[in-house]
């Protein structure tokens, strides 16, 4: 594997198409290249970042053949910066892209049938300003503090943009310029994690912040310290929307996997009967049940779980008929996707961060007699390789 000190560049690449990871496919020296920055058509010049004895990963320096698609980026540390894939085209343009890619995994990774795969909607929203959550890595240098973004491919530090990043609201960007060279608040070499929290700025790690109001219920959620939510502050509610559409009035008991601090709970709590979920983090768990009682829904329950053992044997009497999944980058376990095969419950909720581990899990449970009604592409990461799917699976 190549480092920093051995990267070189190479010229005359043809980009030949688009690829997952925000970037295009090549071709040199008998080694596939994966091109950050380039679009298909174009003959660029590029710098290694990573190579093994088959493939090479690289960013462009210059182009040739520009494609009437490329467009001047917004943001002075893109393509350096690891965050963003898709500066150099228009939003527009992104959102096809990455439709197209979704629809091949599930064509040649699930082995869906064309005539299985329904059309694929798109939900997005601003392209900038809309994350709710950076993650600053912060680095000790020659005395001095240095506050940034990886590379991409390294964890070499790109500076943090002196007009700030373009994911970020103004009030964040804002509060990182006033106080990234404070030492005092930085140990070696950390995280600099931090959450806009009703209009505020709040280091996440350490405090417990608050999300919402969302929903015409004007639901608020209690987010533990260091825990997980979803970072798109414009998609949040339309996300929670669309899956309170696939919960059927008077559906019964529901089982929810992967339930976080309750978001997807609380917003459907009104058409269960009753809830279960289940979650690794206990802080997270402890969340949900406060935030279950703060909303009056004591229908709902939740317990801490390791989804990758073997789930207790009761749940099949649980008798739901509805299962929601909001899985990590990994994907469902196999004892879930197990569980799922035996329990057979009519609909499967799923939403995925992972594209590629959400194509895997379509293939399983296609063997197991789901098939998708409705796919949803949203776009909770525009301009970077990321995106959110949900899917909603009938027998």
């Amino acid at each position: 594997m190549s480092t920093e000190k051995n990267r070189r560049e190479i010229s005359g690449l043809v980009a030949e198409k688009w690829a997952n990871l925000g970037t295009s496919i090549s071709h040199a020296e008998n080694k596939t290249v994966f091109v950050k920055g380039a679009i298909p058509g174009e003959t660029v010049r590029i710098r290694t970042d990573k190579e093994n004895s088959k493939l090479i990963w690289g960013t462009v320096i210059s182009v040739e053949n520009v494609s009437p698609l490329r467009i001047v980026s917004d943001c002075s540390a893109f393509p350096e910066c690891g965050g963003c894939s898709y500066r150099h085209i228009p939003y527009e343009e992104e959102l096809q892209i990455k439709k197209s890619l979704l629809w091949d995994s599930f064509l040649y990774v699930s082995r869906l049938d064309p005539s299985q795969i329904p059309e694929i909607e798109i939900l997005s929203g601003p392209s900038n300003g809309y994350r709710n959550t950076a993650q600053i890595k912060i680095e000790f240098k020659k005395g001095k503090i240095n506050a940034g973004f990886y590379k991409e491919n390294s964890n070499s530090l790109v500076l943090f943009p002196k007009e700030g990043c373009k994911h970020l609201p103004f009030e964040m960007n804002e509060y990182i310029r006033k106080h990234k060279e404070n030492r005092k608040s930085f140990s070696k070499n950390s995280d600099w994690k931090l959450r806009y929290s009703s209009g505020e700025i709040l280091e996440y790690a350490k405090k417990e912040v608050k999300l919402g109001p969302y929903l015409p219920e004007k639901i608020e959620w209690s987010i533990p310290a260091d825990g997980f939510t979803q970072v798109n502050r414009f998609l949040l509610e339309e996300w929670m929307l669309k899956i309170r559409s696939w919960v059927p009035k008077d559906c019964g008991p529901v089982l929810e996997f992967y339930s976080g601090a309750g978001l997807i709970s609380l917003a459907i709590g009104h058409l269960v009967s009753r809830l279960s979920g289940y979650e690794l983090s206990n802080s997270s768990v402890k969340a949900a049940k406060k935030n279950a009682k703060n909303v009056g829904y004591s229908h709902l329950e939740f317990h801490t779980l390791d989804l990758n053992s073997s789930l207790p044997t009761n749940l099949g009497s649980f008798g739901a008929e509805v299962c929601i999944l909001n899985p990590p980058r990994a994907g469902a376990s196999s004892s879930l996707l197990d569980f799922l095969d035996g329990a057979k419950p009519s609909r499967v909720i799923y939403s995925s961060c992972n594209p590629s581990t959400l194509a895997r899990d379509l293939g399983i449970l296609k063997n197991s007699g789901y098939k998708p009604k409705e796919i949803v592409l949203t776009d909770f990461f525009p301009r970077t390789k990321h995106f959110e799917v949900l899917v909603l699976l009938d027998l």
